[in-house]
Formats: structure tokens, C-alpha cells, sequence
């Protein structure tokens, strides 16, 4: 079961997407402010973040560059504030994503989803290299 962290101050927009996910079979962790969501993601180890850019405290775009700095997993920025320079910071800050609310249920999933394969597709392929040229020459695998 794939692990998503929701970082998100209105109830109204988290308490129902809390509810899909987990219909989907999605393990959910909320978190409604910026500051908590570093101790959140280290606690509850998710697949993914849903990342809210307005927040209280720590805003989204200092979040997304807070987790960056410690890890790879996709983060899905969720956001009304939709102008092209957002979008391109919160891409320049390291988000795999970007929906703009109001957000099309199907659309949020296929997002999901998408983001998670090609998470597992980049792991089992660094773990394939990684085996193979264990077992090649040193001449063949460094670099000249």
C-alpha cells in the first residue's frame, strides 16, 4: 500500500481527499501547517506529497524545498495559486507536479499514480545498473 502525505489547511479540500485515497487504498497522513510537515514525513515515510502552497507558518514552496533537500519522492503541488511563475518556481524548487484547484478527482489520481510508477521504474532500474556493474571489471564501469 502506497503511503501519501496531505499537507493541507482547509479541512474542506483535506477531510474528502483524505476519504478517496484511502478508498483508492492509499495510506493518508495529514498535516495542516508547514512546519510539521518535515517531522510528518519523517515519521510516516510517504510515497508521495499533496502540497499545498498556501500554508500557515512554513509556506509550500519552502516546504517542497525543505523536502528536496532530503529526498526524491514526487511531490504534487495542489494549489489555486496557478499563475505561470508559480508554476515554474514550484518546478525550479524540485515538484514532479502541478493541479490547479478546483481539481478533477480522476485527474488527481491518474497524477498519483503516474508519479508512483515512475518512482518504482527509477528504483528497480538504479537497482539493475547498480547489480549488474557489481559484477563487471572496473575497467568497464568507471569513468574516464
Amino acid at each position: 500500500m502506497y503511503k501519501v502525505l496531505i499537507v493541507e489547511d482547509n479541512l474542506e479540500i483535506a477531510k474528502p481527499l483524505i476519504a478517496l485515497l484511502n478508498n483508492c487504498g492509499f495510506e493518508t497522513e495529514h498535516c495542516m501547517r508547514g512546519n510539521s510537515v518535515l517531522g510528518a514525513f519523517q515519521d510516516f515515510a510517504p510515497d508521495l506529497i499533496l502540497l499545498d502552497l498556501v500554508l500557515p507558518v512554513v509556506d509550500g514552496l519552502e516546504v517542497c524545498q525543505q523536502i528536496r533537500r532530503v529526498s526524491d519522492l514526487p511531490i504534487i503541488i495542489i494549489s489555486a495559486e496557478a499563475s505561470p511563475i508559480i508554476r515554474l518556481k514550484c518546478f525550479e524548487l524540485g515538484a514532479n507536479d502541478f493541479v490547479e484547484k478546483p481539481f478533477g478527482i480522476a485527474k488527481l489520481i491518474t497524477l498519483i499514480e503516474t508519479n508512483l510508477k515512475q518512482r518504482k521504474t527509477k528504483r528497480c532500474a538504479n537497482i539493475k545498473i547498480d547489480a549488474i556493474s557489481e559484477n563487471l571489471p572496473k575497467s568497464i564501469t568507471s569513468y574516464h
